[in-house]
């Protein structure tokens, strides 16, 4: 399926959608998404490439996450993450 087809089904109902009063535009929880707003160009499910940096538990560096193009259809091998570690 297309991005496009893809963003006109998911757009103004998933699971990751949070709407609020007074808000013009609902913010959006999925991976994947930096920004956290609900737009076609920041959608982390839709695309083919997409990439989120988040911390480490522990404080001792950051993970970057990112998706594979080439394993769409494999949900297993689809992200991969890579640590840094603070100071190295």
């Amino acid at each position: 399926m297309s991005s496009h087809l893809n963003w006109m089904i998911i757009r103004n109902n998933n699971a990751f959608l949070v709407k609020k009063r007074n808000i013009k535009k609902p913010f959006s929880k999925e991976p994947n998404n930096v920004t956290n707003l609900n737009s076609f160009k920041f959608n982390g499910l839709i695309h083919k490439k997409a990439v989120s940096v988040v911390e480490n538990p522990n404080r001792s560096g950051f993970t970057v996450v990112y998706k594979k193009a080439k394993a769409t259809n494999k949900p297993a091998k689809n992200l991969v993450r890579r640590q840094f570690k603070a100071g190295a």
